[in-house]
């Protein structure tokens, strides 16, 4: 349990349960997903509402993420060359590939998807930035976990594995067996485990031999043969060997994955 400022902790709760969220949420569901009382949560987001970090529907009693939030995120990329250099290289990917392509980082046992450039496609993945998703079953996740040990992955998932699709991994040696092929191959897959029209592939990017996050491609399953998935394979690797020569001669970014 986090021993930081209470009130302070309540307003990034709320802000980080709404940019999880396709959709606006009630005063209700944002109760009960940060676990905050009515009463204590109400007057955070009317002030939240009033400096615009979060806007109110009256209509449908809606929450949703505000302007200034967007100014905010705005901003941090323009002032980070090395987000704004890999999200080049990621839009070289699409017009390459033509299926999107997203990054992430880990946060704790979660892949947080930090930025997305979306393809041409008629029929593509629906996914938005901010959103977390279990390490284990996430192509991204897999990339930058596959050299941790069992026991640092049990301590991850203390309650074990909840598995998101059929296809989704279910027990420890069944990763680890995944995770050496990562080894192997140098890039994760993501096999339906997530969305079961999905195949999803990925590559860890490194700053001096330390991982700090990972790009991914995603197919739909039907669009999803040897020439298409080949072609992703590959174009993500020349892809990471550019990235890392960048980010090498750049001062060391400020937040790592937990290794």
């Amino acid at each position: 349990m986090s021993t930081g400022h209470m009130p302070t902790i309540r307003v990034l709760e709320i802000l980080q349960v709404l940019a999880a969220e396709n959709t606006g949420l009630s005063l209700t569901q944002l109760s009960d997903k940060t676990n905050i009382l009515k009463g204590t949560i109400y007057p955070i987001l009317k002030t939240l509402a009033e400096f615009r970090y979060i806007n109110y529907d009256d209509k449908s009693q809606l929450y949703y993420l505000g302007i200034a939030c967007s100014i905010l995120s705005r901003s941090f990329f323009e002032k980070s060359y090395w987000l704004k250099m890999i999200h080049r290289e990621m839009t070289q990917i699409v017009e390459e590939c033509n299926e999107v392509c997203q990054m992430g980082i880990l946060d704790g046992a979660d892949v947080l998807y930090i930025d997305k450039v979306q393809s041409a496609q008629k029929v593509q993945l629906i996914s938005n930035i901010g959103t977390r998703l279990p390490a284990i079953y996430s192509a991204l996740g897999k990339a930058m976990i596959f050299n941790y040990t069992d026991q640092q992955i049990a301590q991850l998932y203390p309650s074990g594995f909840t598995p998101l699709t059929q296809y989704s991994v279910q027990t420890l040696p069944e990763l680890r067996q995944q995770l050496n092929i990562v080894s192997q191959n140098g890039y994760a897959v993501d096999n339906k485990e997530i969305n079961e029209e999905t195949t999803c592939y990925a590559v860890a990017l490194r700053q001096r031999n330390k991982i700090i996050a990972a790009i991914s491609v995603s197919i739909p399953t039907f669009r999803s043969d040897k020439q298409k998935v080949d072609q992703v394979i590959k174009t993500l690797l020349n892809s990471r060997e550019r990235i890392e020569q960048e980010l090498n001669t750049l001062e060391d970014i400020e937040f790592y994955t937990e290794n």
